[in-house]
């Protein structure tokens, strides 16, 4: 059985692959979402710390002014 700090390094390699991968392909749209108001209601149970945010962060490939750069697919 694997240990919780194996899964996290396999985890990360996963998406570590995954990112390259997606930087490969080309997009030649622009798009983006913005919101004048923020929609979600922070809740007690959601971990509110620096930590849970630079771990949220690592995974994200594109950030621009403290925002996701998201990618847009039709599936």
């Amino acid at each position: 059985m694997a240990t919780k700090e194996e899964i996290v390094v396999q985890a990360k390699k996963i998406m570590d692959e995954f990112v390259s991968a997606l930087s490969k392909v080309n997009v030649k749209e622009k798009f983006g979402a913005e919101r004048k108001n923020q929609m979600r209601v922070p809740s007690k149970d959601c971990p509110d710390s620096a930590e849970f945010r630079k771990r949220i962060f690592r995974n994200v490939p594109k950030i621009k002014d403290d925002y996701f750069i998201m990618e847009k697919k039709e599936w």
